[in-house]
């Protein structure tokens, strides 16, 4: 092992550059190296280590608004490579849309909840839990709403900033003949969430997809809908409660189909930018649209940069190229995936990568599947005198400990989500340490509603590239200090 180096960011953020492979655009391969042998309706996606082997799990959930499927699991085979068909799956079945993965009882395993969607004339328990029992779901659901409802969309945040995670669910059925219903979230207590909404919104437009950020930067996660039939928009949290009358809305687009938002740093000037896949089937531009994060907090109400794409259906954001920012990677009906790689100031105009295949896009994750670039990520972030705090990288892969103060949190007491954030129960006095894996050639997956075609893995070509400028096989560490008043590490540790 060498001797730690101490670099800047900017130096850091060199040398990723020059360590990586010219022509970045072929960081995966066009043609998806696993697919597989199902083909139901698949919707919901996410990679998580389900049974906590140190191997990332494919969790997908089916249906959609065709057939009553179940949710099922594809365990990582312990070599980076997952089995043709599911190892688990649901003992129940419906209209699944999309989910999320939160540890909800607090017991260190992730737990995954499920929207459900229906369909023109069926009308579910809005979302459901399966909880999982030492790396095994529960076959049954271990929760459902009482609330009946179409929804696509769900997302654990932290309202309440009491480092336990609240589900939030979109509603509504867009299609004629439409049905209206509020929008929910579901407060956790005592590691359970609430049967009954403790959240809705006054409002009852179509939300067909949620995502969380503190999107004013006042140290709570505020609620961002993606609309159709309306505007997508904010529901600020004002001080633990979220508003039940959205406070900021785009301006550019009074009938936008937005299916999914994702939020981040795009533009590289320390504010989050909202990404949005506006599609043009019932409405809508056919874009995917980003606006800007602004100075004063919240969003531009104008597009800031837009991709005609037609039937666009999923936006999700990664640093999948090792160089430090966040790229967008975007999804279709019957189309391409699609990778904008970000140069450090914002997203080009035109995409770097399409894959040769097409499909119903419907969900697209990251992770280190074959965990050929994992790097353990120490960061020492300041009290701020409060309990959310923003990592410097995502996805994260695993958490390995978190420090309030010195002393190491248990399970129960703090909540860190793969996009990065994480609330902790007691706000800590003088500063919080988090350690984790990330990694900076992450593998993709895309989820597809296409019932002749497979779910699809598509290996990073990049390999295992470390911030200190050398090629391991071993895992790279680099630890960042942030200052008070600080967006971006000041200085970096790394050492292979």
């Amino acid at each position: 092992m060498k001797d730690p180096i101490l670099i800047t960011a900017a130096a850091l953020t060199t040398m990723l550059l020059l360590v990586s492979p010219a022509g970045a655009q072929q960081v995966y391969p066009t043609v998806p190296d696993w697919v597989s042998a199902d083909t139901p309706v698949s919707t919901g996606g996410a990679l998580v280590d389900l049974d906590r082997d140190g191997w990332l799990d494919l969790v997908v959930a089916n249906g959609n608004d065709m057939a009553q499927q179940p949710v099922t699991v594809y365990y990582n085979q312990g070599d980076g490579t997952f089995p043709p068909t599911p190892d688990w799956q649901s003992a129940d079945t419906a209209f699944h849309g999309h989910l999320d993965v939160a540890d909800v009882n607090g017991d260190g395993w992730p737990d995954v909840a499920v929207a459900v969607l229906g369909e023109f004339s069926t009308i579910d328990h809005a979302a459901k839990l399966y909880l999982n029992n030492n790396g095994t779901l529960s076959s049954l659901p271990d929760w459902q709403s009482n609330e009946l409802a179409n929804a696509f969309g769900c997302a654990f945040g932290d309202v309440n900033n009491d480092g336990r995670p609240d589900l939030a669910a979109a509603t509504g059925w867009a299609y004629s003949p439409q049905h209206f219903f509020n929008n929910y979230v579901w407060i956790n207590t005592g590691g359970m969430l609430a049967s009954s909404a403790s959240w809705m919104s006054d409002d009852d437009d179509h939300l067909q997809g949620v995502t969380w950020c503190d999107a004013n930067r006042d140290g709570w996660l505020d609620l961002v809908g993606a609309a159709s039939g309306s505007q997508t928009r904010v529901y600020a949290n004002l001080g633990g409660t979220l508003e039940t009358t959205a406070s900021w809305s785009t301006t550019d687009g009074a009938n936008q189909d937005s299916i999914m938002v994702a939020c981040g740093d795009v533009t590289g000037d320390g504010y989050v930018d909202l990404i949005v896949a506006d599609n043009n089937q019932i409405g809508g531009s056919g874009r995917f649209r980003q606006y800007d994060g602004q100075a004063a907090g919240f969003f531009s109400t104008t597009v800031g940069w837009s991709y005609l794409e037609g039937y666009a259906s999923a936006v999700a954001l990664a640093d999948v190229d090792g160089d430090g920012d966040l790229d967008l990677a975007t999804g279709a009906w019957w189309d391409n995936t699609r990778l904008f790689l970000n140069d450090g100031s914002g997203l080009p105009g035109s995409p770097q990568w399409s894959s040769a295949v097409t499909s119903v896009v419907e969900k697209i994750s990251f992770g280190d599947v074959d965990r050929d670039g994992l790097q353990t990520a120490v960061e020492s972030l300041p009290a701020t005198g409060g309990h959310l705090f923003q990592l410097a990288r995502r996805p994260i892969q695993e958490v390995l400990e978190v420090r309030l103060d010195g002393t190491p949190l248990a399970a129960d007491a703090y909540t860190l989500h793969r996009d990065g954030w994480i609330t902790t129960a007691v706000a800590p006095t003088s500063s919080l340490e988090v350690s984790y894996r990330w990694s900076n050639a992450p593998d993709m997956t895309v989820t597809n509603w296409d019932d002749t075609v497979g779910n699809f893995l598509y290996y990073s070509l990049l390999g295992p590239i470390f911030a200190d400028g050398f090629e391991s096989g071993d895992t790279s560490e680099w630890s960042a200090t942030v200052p008070a008043g600080e967006r971006r590490p000041a200085a970096l540790t790394a050492a292979d």
